[in-house]
């Protein structure tokens, strides 16, 4: 079953059974009960309409949709231009997500100018989410899209602030590092599954939740991150394997893009190496491209590890993890195993 993280919505036709401009204000029922469910889901909602702009602030604010949709794109220009700039804003990949318009000449448009993205009718969406009512839902994924809007709150913050730095030392921002419990699993399943450019994806996702559950042969940490903005919750999770000569073989290693938003991949990977769990001299791992993944190869090298010659591993040394300055702006706890 496909992965699902944004919803872009057309509205004329779509949402409404009628023309916003021409009067038609009824809701189709289907789309009303499938955006509930989305939003009981975590899963994002946009909104890309061809329609003057002045309209829709009155008319989202009379349906009740105040808060609902983490990015509005209205203008009459190309739709595809709108759906565009919500992928880039939000960092979503094509892949996960999908454009609902009732028109098949729209859907077909959409899908010829972005590649990858998904374009259904609301009977398609309906049948995705029947087909997928038993999936359960972790709170991150039940809190994502406030957490969206909780960052459009830091970045209209930071926008207005004199200094970057001190805006972000304003943040107060907090990443608690931890060993992994069994109540982590569903959320470590979420990161491994859901996360494409901070991934090293080296096993497959049933194979890593299996090897996560055995905890005398594994290290596997957990790291969880807050601000004044609000909790993200668990946001970065390292699964290690120890190997002879005090070396750690990364298995699994997954960071989510929201901490890319604040620059804290660097704190929150250096932080999940410096737990005490994850005490070795070496730390070696497979570096698998999956087309989107570069960003964290990039900052595996960035952390200090080199490439292997005629392999496709990179390296660590453990004396080097030591020098690796991070941020005054971030506070890195250590809680260590029962």
């Amino acid at each position: 079953m496909r992965l699902l993280k944004l919803v872009i919505w057309d509205l004329d036709e779509t949402i409404l059974t009628g023309i916003l401009e021409e009067g038609d204000q009824d809701i189709d029922p289907a789309a009303r009960t499938a955006m509930k469910q989305l939003d009981d889901r975590g899963i994002l909602q946009a909104l890309a309409t061809q329609n003057r702009p002045e309209l829709i602030p009155d008319a989202i604010q009379q349906f009740g949709w105040s808060g609902l949709f983490v990015q509005v794109k209205v203008d009459l220009g190309p739709k595809a231009r709108k759906v565009k700039g919500i992928l880039d804003t939000l960092s979503v990949n094509p892949l996960d997500a999908a454009f609902v318009d009732n028109d098949p000449f729209e859907r077909a448009s959409i899908s010829a100018q972005i590649p990858g993205i998904t374009g259904w009718s609301v009977t398609d969406l309906v049948a995705h989410l029947a087909a997928t009512s038993d999936s359960a839902t972790t709170e991150e994924a039940r809190h994502r899209p406030q957490t969206y809007r909780e960052q459009q709150a830091r970045t209209r913050d930071e926008e207005t602030a004199g200094d970057y730095t001190d805006f972000l030392r304003s943040c107060n921002i907090k990443i608690n590092i931890r060993p992994y419990v069994p109540e982590d699993a569903m959320r470590a399943q979420e990161l491994l599954t859901r996360t494409h450019q901070m991934n090293l994806g080296v096993l497959p996702v049933d194979e890593a939740i299996a090897r996560l559950n055995r905890p005398n042969e594994h290290h596997v940490i957990v790291a969880e991150m807050k601000d004044v903005y609000g909790d993200m919750g668990r946001c970065g999770i390292l699964h290690l394997t120890p190997a002879p000569e005090d070396e750690a073989i990364i298995e699994s290693l997954a960071i989510s893009c929201r901490t890319r938003a604040r620059g804290l991949s660097l704190a929150m990977l250096v932080g999940l190496l410096r737990h005490p769990s994850a005490n070795f001299q070496q730390y070696r791992c497979r570096y698998i491209s999956n087309g989107s993944n570069l960003p964290l190869r990039m900052l595996l090298m960035s952390a200090g590890f080199k490439p292997k010659p005629d392999t496709d591993e990179l390296v660590l040394g453990a004396d080097h993890l030591t020098k690796v300055e991070l941020p005054d702006w971030v506070h890195i706890g250590y809680r260590p195993a029962l």
